[in-house]
């Protein structure tokens, strides 16, 4: 390995422990109703198009080919990109437990126990879908309307 490429590594290393670390905040509290426990598990292609109502437990991820949506075992739900640098994050460490994309069109955050500790502000459009799209960006559209995005496109 190149002097170039083994700095690029140790670049990004840091850059994503230093975004982990920011990623780790107090969670917002919105309250949403709950939703079905339908789970996904795809495999990665250059953007995913995702219909409610879905779950991602911990451990369990949806990909595009530079961008990866993950409700991580901590409780955070975190978008990383192709990199594996996180990029966005609800910011819900030891509260999250499944994030949920509800048929009224909210994706929303839930403890063990069902409150939801963060939440899109998306709810009043049913029929939404969430995209992790190939630009990186994680967004959920009502017809061809961006109502939400992680603004994480690069």
């Amino acid at each position: 390995m190149g002097k170039r490429a083994t700095t690029l590594l140790a670049t990004a290393a840091l850059a994503a422990m230093t975004l982990a670390g920011q990623a780790s905040a107090a969670p917002s509290d919105h309250a949403s109703p709950a939703a079905a426990n339908t789970t996904v598990t795809p495999g990665t292609q250059a953007s995913q198009t995702l219909y409610a109502p879905f779950a991602l437990n911990p451990g369990e991820s949806v990909s595009s080919d530079t961008a990866r949506l993950v409700m991580q075992s901590d409780g955070n739900l975190v978008v990383y990109d192709e990199f594996n640098r996180a990029r966005w994050a609800s910011r819900t460490v030891g509260q999250g437990w499944t994030a949920q994309f509800q048929t009224d069109g909210n994706f929303v955050v839930y403890t063990r126990s069902g409150r939801a500790v963060w939440d899109s502000k998306t709810a009043g459009h049913p029929g939404s879908r969430l995209a992790v799209q190939d630009d990186g960006n994680v967004v959920i559209y009502d017809g061809s309307q961006a109502i939400w995005s992680t603004r994480t496109a690069h």
